[in-house]
This record gives C-alpha cells, structure tokens and sequence, in this order.
C-alpha cells in the first residue's frame, strides 16, 4: 500500500509539473518521426548517434563556439550549417567531423563570422514558418524534411521519393517571408548513395 501512494504522489508531481505530459507528447512524436521518415529506424538511430558524436567533439574542442554550428546527418552524409569565426575553424570542424564512425561525407556550408542576434532570431522565424506551411500542406511531409535556416538561406535536407514532393517543399519555402534562397540538399529514396 505505501508503494501504491507513492507511485500515485510521483504521478501526481510529474502532472503538476507538465513532465508527464512532456514525456507523453514527445514519445509520441518520436514514434510519429520515425513512422514517416523514409529511412529505417535503424538508419535514423544511427544517424542520430553520429550527429550526437559531432556535436560532443567540437563541443570537446578547445576555442571551437560549436554552439553556432547545426549539424544534419541523413544516411551518414553529414552537412555542417552555421558560422564560425575563421577558416581554420572551419576547416578543423570538418577535419574532425571526418574523424566521427558513420561519417560517409561532409558537406561544408559554414561561413566565416559571428551570427547576429537578429539574424539567428529572423532565421528561427523563418525555419518555424517554412514547417508550419510544411506540415499544413497535403503533398509535404514535415517529418521527412528536415529545414534549416543560416543568414535567410534555408536549408531543406532528407530524403524523399517522389519529385512532386520535393518541388512543392521548395516553392513553400521560396515563398516564404525573408528567404533569401533555397537550397535544396534532399536525396532521393531511389539513390543508391541515399
């Protein structure tokens, strides 16, 4: 019986706290991520243990504000998007990224500078504006694409099978308030090097 109560008290403190509730709702996008995601579930666990891999290295790198760096990882193709402050950071970030287990190829699509605040704030508009359209519209998926959104640039990677698909995700995004272009970095179900 006092097992019963306290079971009951942790419930009723994880409710209160808005934990359960957090929990629920973020298993289950979990699951609603990996049901309509084109790759398996094996493939994004390993894509998501290579990104963790990258993030904790050039966090571990002495004078390296990897804060400022987004890393996207699809199949083991791995796109660095974000700012560091000189070529060489740069190019040590890549250097170590390539060092990283699953690590198929690097593409590089950081740019030298310190992000402003206005931009990072206008970028994070901008991406949340392109999912909302995204995840409103009958022929895009809004868990398969994944966007991101660097000094207006967005971003669109992930993969996908059917042209339609990957068009309309553009013209969304093209359309949207304060992009200044598209990149499109989405691979085909259908390649071989997917």
């Amino acid at each position: 019986m006092p097992l019963l109560r306290l079971f009951i008290l942790v419930l009723f403190t994880l409710s209160l706290s808005g934990c359960l509730a957090g929990a629920i709702v973020g298993g289950a996008t979990a699951v609603g991520n990996t049901t309509q995601d084109e790759r398996t579930i094996g493939r994004q666990f390993d894509d998501t243990v290579t990104a963790s891999k990258i993030d904790a290295r050039l966090i571990a790198e002495r004078d390296m504000p990897s804060r400022w760096v987004s890393i996207e990882v699809i199949n083991g193709h791995v796109t660095l998007i974000g700012n560091l402050p000189s070529k060489s950071h740069i190019d040590r970030a890549i250097f170590i990224t390539k060092q990283v287990n699953g690590v198929v190829d690097v593409k590089n699509k950081l740019e030298i500078g310190k992000p402003k605040l206005r931009a990072i704030m206008s970028d994070s508009w901008i991406t949340a504006q392109v999912k909302r359209q995204f995840w409103n519209d009958k022929l895009v998926s809004g868990y398969k694409i994944h966007v991101e959104t660097i000094n207006g640039k967005v971003y669109l990677q992930g993969v996908v099978h059917k042209l339609v698909e990957r068009q309309r995700a553009k013209e969304i995004a093209r359309k949207t308030k304060g992009v200044t272009a598209v990149i499109d970095m989405m691979r085909s179900g259908n390649d071989k090097n997917s």
